[in-house]
């Protein structure tokens, strides 16, 4: 609901603030007052294009601030989705413009951009001037306007159906996805099937490239090892006569003469006798390993293709064994699940049918609802419109069958109008007098604003080219409707101006050599006044007394639809 209304120099507009009703808002004035600058106003700070032309002469810049209160549902959700602040229910929405051109938008002091603005102002406020779209001229708005007639039953259809159409999309959207990866599906397959039989069939075990280095250095050095060794055994026990064994037997044997002489000549005795088992320890290794080492070239070759396979497969798959052999483990279970994604297209297939059974089972059932709330629709619009003097007038809700589901069903819904007597059917937005247009939104308003969730309407004129019995029952509706919704008007006809919760007189008045609009809100005396001045500009003690009568009457009508 627009509960506030700041404008700063918009035209002839200096500056004005003003709070609105929750019911029935009236502005009137003189012609050329600046009426239609309120309505202007709003269209320029919910983002409707304009030019620098509406900045007053010698301002920087045009600004209009608007508060929305008691904000719900989709306006709220809104915010959330844009991650845009807010503070309870309350949304401000402003623009200002530039002399530069530069504009800036703000959601709740958050810059924003123009689309954002437009797709949040579509959700809180809906503008209807003779020339103006609005939501009841969008077709793809109608299937939902006419659902939100549906009883409780029909709500929990659909709400049944839209969850069955989620899983019915999230289905298709997989198996497209199945469909459109089948050959890289198979590259993908051939591929893990070849890296996994590559690496099992190499049999590689963990430390096993350790092992294969160390025997190769062993074996391409074998001649220089062997070589070596036996230097050192015959210098350590070979059977030369100068063989350190020897001559540490040599040295045991003197000493063992005076070992008994003193305790260190013993101890020394006994590191000797050390010496020499550890001697012939070394010594029995070396003659051991000599005869473990094998000489054969074609071994060496074998441990050198081996470390070449490991290499080779260390390029590919990982920095070790360990890489390799995880690597290994990877490729079986993508295997694995590529192998369950064609067992799983299968049950894809079987899934969408089913859910197609029951979508086209749900979407003739929400079909023939429709049918049945788009004849009780009919009939309270078209009796909505012969109150507003339209007595040839009929209004018709296509429902037409579509082949293929949407997240509704499976109809497309447009409301078509017929205005006069022998004319065809035509949607709305093909009506073309401006005063026909205006009474047949106010008809569908009157029946729709149930199931709507706009909660401001506003109305530039709606009693353009009415009078009499019809400007009455205009007022009746207006007052109507706006008791399920808030509702902002601009008129020149007493019976809807009496209609006013809250009526606001916009005048035109010079000061200081310039023009302004100034806007003031009425009471009582002077709401009668402004009342004679619509019925006929004269103020009497008569026309007086009928505007009272006027104002009372409507009073009582407002109490009686309470």
């Amino acid at each position: 609901m627009l509960t506030h209304l700041k404008a700063n120099n918009i035209a002839l507009i200096e500056k004005i603030e003003l709070n609105l009703d929750r019911y029935l808002n009236i502005f009137s004035g003189e012609t050329g007052a600046g009426k239609s600058m309120m309505i202007d106003s709003i269209q320029f700070a919910i983002g409707n294009r304009t030019s620098k032309q509406i900045i007053r002469k010698g301002q920087d810049y045009a600004q209009v601030e608007l508060v929305f209160n008691d904000a719900v549902g989709l306006g709220l959700e809104y915010l959330k989705a844009n991650q845009i602040d807010y503070d309870g229910t309350q949304i401000v929405i402003e623009r200002i413009l530039y002399q530069s051109g530069r504009t800036l938008y703000k959601i709740n002091n958050q810059t924003a951009t123009r689309q954002m603005v437009k797709e949040l102002s579509a959700l809180l406020i809906d503008v209807h001037g003779q020339h103006e779209p609005q939501s009841l001229l969008d077709v793809s708005k109608h299937i939902k306007m006419l659902d939100s007639f549906g009883e409780e039953d029909f709500t929990h259809k659909r709400t049944c159906y839209k969850k069955l159409y989620e899983k019915w999309q999230n289905a298709r959207l997989s198996l497209e996805k199945l469909d459109s990866d089948d050959r890289k599906r198979l590259q993908l397959k051939d591929m893990f099937m070849y890296q996994v039989n590559e690496i099992a069939s190499a049999k590689l075990r963990m430390g096993e490239e350790e092992e294969l280095k160390e025997q190769f250095e062993v074996l391409s050095h074998a001649e220089k090892i062997l070589l070596h060794y036996q230097k050192a055994y015959e210098y350590l026990g070979g059977e030369s006569e100068v063989s350190a064994s020897v001559f540490l037997g040599k040295a045991i044997q003197a000493i063992q003469d005076i070992s008994g002489i003193s305790s260190e000549i013993s101890a020394l005795y006994e590191q000797l006798l050390n010496i020499e088992a550890s001697l012939q320890d070394a010594t029995y290794e070396i003659r051991n390993y000599v005869d473990t080492i094998d000489y054969s070239p074609r071994t060496l070759t074998e441990v050198q293709g081996r470390l070449d396979m490991i290499y080779r497969l260390k390029q590919k798959y990982g920095n070790s064994i360990e890489d390799i052999l995880r690597y290994q483990i990877e490729c079986e279970r993508d295997l694995r699940e590529l192998t369950e994604g064609e067992n799983s297209k299968e049950r894809l297939e079987a899934d969408i049918k089913k859910l197609e059974e029951q979508l086209d089972q749900l979407a003739q059932e929400l079909s023939q609802e429709r049918q049945a709330i788009a004849i009780k629709i009919e009939e309270q619009i078209g009796h909505h419109l012969r109150d507003l003097q339209m007595p040839y007038a009929k209004f018709e809700v296509a429902i037409n069958e579509l082949e293929n589901f949407n997240s509704l069903g499976k109809n497309d819904v447009e409301f078509l109008i017929r205005t006069n007597l022998g004319d065809d059917m035509h949607p709305l937005s093909k009506i073309a007098s401006g005063g026909e247009i205006s009474r047949v939104m106010l008809a569908i308003k009157a029946v729709l604003v149930l199931g709507d969730t706009i909660d401001t309407v506003i109305f530039d004129e709606i009693d353009t080219g009415i009078s009499g019995t019809a400007a009455q029952k205009v007022a009746e509706k207006l007052a109507g409707i706006s008791r399920g919704r808030q509702v902002i008007c601009i008129t020149h006809l007493p019976q809807i101006a009496a209609m006013a919760d809250r009526h606001y007189l916009i005048e035109k008045e010079v000061k200081e050599n310039k023009t302004l609009t100034s806007l003031k809100q009425l009471e009582t005396f002077k709401i009668h006044e402004e009342l004679c001045r619509l019925m006929g500009g004269i103020i009497t003690q008569n026309t007086l007394q009928s505007a009272k009568e006027i104002k009372n009457l409507a009073d009582k009508y407002k109490k009686s639809i309470c």
